[in-house]
């Protein structure tokens, strides 16, 4: 990883670990990045050290995943995608289970939309209601991504933070319609 990209990133979790400290979440789920993602795993070790329980996206078929935990030392492999998931499958992690959701993302406006890659898999486990604002849906990229605006289809879940390096963009600043 270049040094830009991982200074990018090692600032990125500090504010996400300050933030879900803030939140005092204890349960999170969380991309392992792929590509040109902001790379999560300094997050996910801060995360570890501070004793969160973290739960990882496992791709079950075409435009359908679920979370499972992810275990100390368990193998990993590549997806159809190229994207590391468990090797062996675990329990299913129900979503009401989480206090956050750290979510991929290609781009992000002033609004809150969030622009995936296009396989529809978060749009579609995002799909179901919430309760009380539970888990917190957080977006995670580099500040470069954010663009003036996204067009924002009905099925688009409006995320409650965007979290860069460059700090944290709060939801509730942005308009509600």
């Amino acid at each position: 990883m270049p040094a830009q990209r991982r200074r990018a990133a090692d600032r990125a979790a500090r504010h996400a670990l300050r933030l879900l400290g803030a939140m005092r979440a204890r349960r999170v789920a969380v991309y392992l990045a792929c590509g040109s993602e902001l790379a999560t795993a300094p997050l996910i070790t801060g995360m570890v050290a501070r004793g969160l329980r973290i739960a990882i996206p496992c791709i079950d078929g075409p435009g359908s995943m679920h979370f499972e935990w992810l275990r100390p030392c368990a193998a990993l492999r590549r997806n159809r995608h190229g994207i590391a998931e468990p090797a062996g499958r675990g329990r299913r992690v129900r979503r009401a289970e989480f206090d956050a959701v750290i979510l991929p993302l290609l781009g992000f406006d002033r609004h809150g939309t969030r622009l995936g890659a296009g396989g529809g898999y978060y749009d579609r486990w995002l799909a179901r209601p919430r309760i009380a604002q539970r888990p917190r849906y957080l977006g995670y990229a580099y500040a470069l991504q954010q663009l003036e605006q996204l067009p924002r289809e009905a099925w688009d879940i409006r995320l409650d933070a965007v979290i860069t390096e460059n700090g944290i963009t709060w939801g509730v600043t942005w308009p509600t319609g």
